[in-house]
């Protein structure tokens, strides 16, 4: 019978061939009771700053921190407050739901992300590495099939990973075919220069989902794309790397 981890579970443990990686369980409560509660405590204490704030010579957006200010009634306090608490409830849900969680066992991988879960054959997995805090999992076409922050620490990472049997890398072995995006150069179709094009403007007006949906689309051109800086970077799927160069 296959038993399984928590999801907040610290450390990652394979029991029963299984094992279950998300977010370690006191970070979790960090996030889940500290930022509601940190939007609370703000959301009482603008007022009062914005009146002290108003007593500044030199203060831009003074109109919106007047009215701030103003709001001295207990009911307008209580409102206020109210406000923060949701806020920080909403950064705390939303931390915790675009955390990467996984599920392990010697013949399959699955990834639950941004509300939609994946599932993959160990055998279909060509490689599993951390590319800084993101981890990234490619399939036998070197197509990224995951990508995303993870809160296990990466000794633990690979650990798991290498006691089922997934081939864990300490870097991304195709790093050298990366190419940094300079619209309209040689080496990409226009259609592809297009859709880096409108991801870049994603990234600018930080449209994380539609960045993750462009990145998707180059896929399925024959690419795979990369952050690095404010810059994109783009190689071909390993197996058309030679038709590409």
């Amino acid at each position: 019978m296959t038993s399984e981890e928590s999801l907040g579970s610290p450390v990652p443990l394979s029991k029963g061939r299984t094992t279950v990686l998300g977010y370690p369980r006191g970070d979790l409560l960090t996030i889940l009771i500290g930022m509601p509660v940190l939007g609370l405590l703000l959301g009482i204490a603008l007022p009062p700053l914005a009146r002290w704030l108003t007593g500044l010579p030199v203060l831009p957006w003074r109109d919106g921190i007047t009215f701030v200010g103003s709001l001295d009634k207990p009911w307008q306090t209580a409102i206020v407050s109210g406000v923060g608490l949701v806020a920080g409830l909403l950064i705390a849900v939303t931390e915790h739901v675009e955390t990467l969680k996984l599920r392990l066992t010697d013949q399959e991988l699955v990834a639950e992300q941004h509300d939609r879960t994946r599932t993959m054959e160990r055998a279909r997995v060509c490689a599993v590495f951390l590319d800084g805090k993101e981890l990234v999992v490619l399939d036998e076409t070197s197509r990224e099939f995951v990508r995303g922050v993870h809160k296990t620490p990466a000794p633990a990472l690979a650990r798991a990973f290498r006691s089922h049997g997934y081939p864990w890398q300490d870097a991304d072995p195709h790093a050298a075919l990366f190419h940094r995006w300079i619209p309209g150069a040689p080496g990409l179709p226009a259609e592809a220069h297009a859709v880096l094009a409108a991801r870049k403007a994603a990234l600018k007006n930080k449209v994380a989902e539609d960045a993750r949906d462009l990145a998707e689309t180059m896929q399925g051109l024959g690419y795979v794309v990369r952050d690095e800086g404010k810059g994109q970077y783009w190689r071909p799927l390993a197996g058309d790397a030679g038709g590409h160069q």
